[in-house]
Formats: structure tokens, C-alpha cells, sequence
């Protein structure tokens, strides 16, 4: 299932790239925002990139200063990453990020992984091996799909506005097929998995947030007004002790 999961992700690299236009999509700019400001200052810090596709947000990242090192799965995500997204502060690596990852221990100031845990089979070994290549303290950020919402269809009223979603086998572990960007897999989990794996691994959950698009961002696409009544993301800061 895991190489399957890679092997997805090779096959849509260059679909995906070109779609997310590095983080300006319309999806990508609603959770980034949050992610941005919980990272605050990284000027100087020391940035794992977690699952960093095509490198958009690693070069951010590297932009503002911080000293990345961005780590993913797909070697054709990294491919892209390598001649797009290009800083003398960044540095990319081909690495399985469902086992033991090749850093020194307390190695980061700060790890950030952006649309991974979801798209992975397994997420304990992960949130273990952040925690260990964590400074203490140090900081996790990560953003996913909200587990809640994401998986079910909108329901619309008699003026075909999007109003509500039923939400039905929330706590149902499973996976579901995505087409996207292409085929990828989605590996649903309740909200408590996530937080559960932070615990386990020693550190604490210091900030949670559901966020929606900005009025900026609804009055270039107003069409999309309606992520603003259930939110599509999450983003959750967690600290190592």
C-alpha cells in the first residue's frame, strides 16, 4: 500500500505542480495562511519540510531566511522540486518518510509536513521520528484535510447554494481514491488519531486551527463562498517537552 501511495504521487507530479501554481490555488492559499502565521519569524531556524511535493513552500520558507532541508516520497515530485524551486538555504532528499529518517537527533527547530499525515498509510513512526529530530523545545506544524468534513459531499438547497454536509462513519478507518490531481490514495482517520500520535510520541498539542478564506480571497472567487460555513482544513501546532 505504501508503494502505491509513491507510486500515485510520481504519476501526478507534473499535474499537481502545474494546478497548486506553488501555493496559490484557491485551497492552498486557506490553510498556508494559518500555517504561516503559527510559523511567525523563520528567519535563521533550522525547517525540516516534511512531504514537500514540488518544493513551492520549501523555497518560501528558504526566502524568508530559514535554513530547510525538504524531504518527500516521490522522486518525481523531487525532480520538479529541484529545477523549479532552487535557494542556497535548501537542500532536497529522497526519503521514506514512513521509517526512520536519516537526521541526527535534535536536528530541527522546526518540522512542518503540509498535506502529508493524510496521504500517508501510517503515521505513528513519523510523529516518533519528528519528536526525535526535534530540538526541545521545538515545534511541529502540520496541516491536513479537516477527517470531519472532507470526505463528504455537500448538500444544496432549492437555489443550488452548498448549505450543509452529512456526515456519516466519521470513525470508520479507511481509504478512499482521490482524483484530483490524478489518482492518489487518502487514508482517513479520525481527528483523536492524529492527537493520539502526538501524545504517544511526548509532545502536546499548543494550537488548533480550523481556518477559512480570507474576504480577500472570497471576493476574487465569490463562487467559493461556502468554505466559509464548514472548514476544509486543519492546522495543528504541537511542541516538543
Amino acid at each position: 500500500m505504501r508503494a502505491n501511495s509513491i507510486n500515485h504521487w510520481d504519476i501526478v507530479a507534473e499535474t499537481y505542480s502545474e494546478k497548486n501554481n506553488r501555493g496559490r490555488n484557491f485551497n492552498s492559499q486557506i490553510y498556508l495562511a494559518a500555517v504561516n502565521e503559527l510559523l511567525g519569524n523563520v528567519k535563521g531556524k533550522r525547517i525540516l519540510d516534511a512531504g514537500c511535493g514540488d518544493g513551492f513552500f520549501s523555497l518560501e520558507l528558504a526566502q524568508k531566511g530559514a535554513l530547510v532541508t525538504a524531504v518527500d516520497s516521490s522522486e518525481a515530485m523531487l525532480d520538479i522540486a529541484k529545477h523549479k524551486h532552487v535557494h542556497d538555504n535548501l537542500q532536497y532528499y529522497n526519503m521514506d518518510l514512513t521509517r526512520k529518517l536519516t537526521f541526527e537527533d535534535k536536528s530541527f527547530d522546526i518540522v512542518v509536513a503540509n498535506m502529508l499525515l493524510m496521504d500517508i498509510p501510517e503515521i505513528e513512526s513519523l510523529v516518533f521520528e519528528v519528536d526525535r529530530v526535534l530540538k526541545k523545545p521545538g515545534t511541529f506544524i502540520f496541516s491536513i484535510t479537516h477527517p470531519c468534513f472532507f470526505l463528504s459531499d455537500w448538500e444544496e438547497n432549492e437555489n443550488n447554494i452548498k448549505t450543509y454536509k452529512k456526515i456519516g462513519n466519521y470513525l470508520e478507518e479507511r481509504v478512499e481514491e482521490l482524483n484530483f490531481w490524478g489518482k492518489t490514495l487518502h487514508y482517513h482517520r479520525p481527528l483523536s488519531r492524529y492527537i493520539e500520535a502526538i501524545e504517544k510520541a511526548g509532545m502536546y498539542v499548543s494550537s488548533l486551527r480550523e481556518p477559512v478564506p480570507p474576504r480577500e480571497l472570497i471576493e476574487l472567487c465569490p463562487e467559493k463562498e461556502y468554505h466559509c460555513r464548514i472548514p476544509s482544513f486543519v492546522v495543528i501546532m504541537a511542541k516538543t517537552v
